[in-house]
């Protein structure tokens, strides 16, 4: 185990929160400078979702979403892949598909199929992080992080977008 993973794993958990909402604003921000702001790429959204109003927007993003995400993107694809033993042994590869799974169902656009592949790779990464931390945890922990990432957005585009 890598030096910097020790580091991780002995940090108390609001620090490790701490560092991937650093990690999610850094890549929300590089994202826009390189692909908005330098190949003009269309950021496009979810419309589905925002076309079902405030309050249930609140609900599937906020609440729902981010739960079952967790549970259908980072839990299944780790418990059932790590239960072989090619995939035992190689966490980085496990962690890519994960993150390549969570990019696919965020296909909005190009962009967003990035955002969220990058997303996705901070999510896994906490998740591992919290289950050798703390056994069990890795969903309940995940969740709540990208909860607290939804409500960033949504608040974004809710609230602050217009001023």
């Amino acid at each position: 185990m890598s030096t910097y993973i020790k580091r991780l794993l002995r940090l108390r958990v609001a620090y490790l929160y701490a560092i991937m909402l650093f990690a999610y604003l850094t890549i929300d921000v590089l994202c826009n400078l390189i692909f908005l702001n330098l190949f003009k790429l269309e950021r496009g959204s979810n419309e589905i979702i925002r076309d079902k109003g405030m309050l249930l927007t609140f609900i599937y993003t906020i609440i729902l979403g981010p739960f079952l995400e967790t549970l259908l993107f980072q839990f299944i694809p780790l418990k059932l892949l790590s239960t072989y033993t090619f995939f035992k042994q190689r966490k980085l590869l496990l962690a890519l598909i994960s993150a390549l799974i969570f990019a696919l169902s965020h296909m909005y656009s190009f962009y967003y199929f990035i955002l969220s592949f990058l997303m996705g790779a901070v999510f896994v990464f906490f998740f591992l992080i919290m289950e050798f931390k703390q056994k069990g945890t890795g969903l309940w922990h995940t969740t709540f992080l990208h909860m607290i990432i939804n409500l960033v957005v949504f608040i974004h585009q809710y609230f602050l977008c217009c001023l």
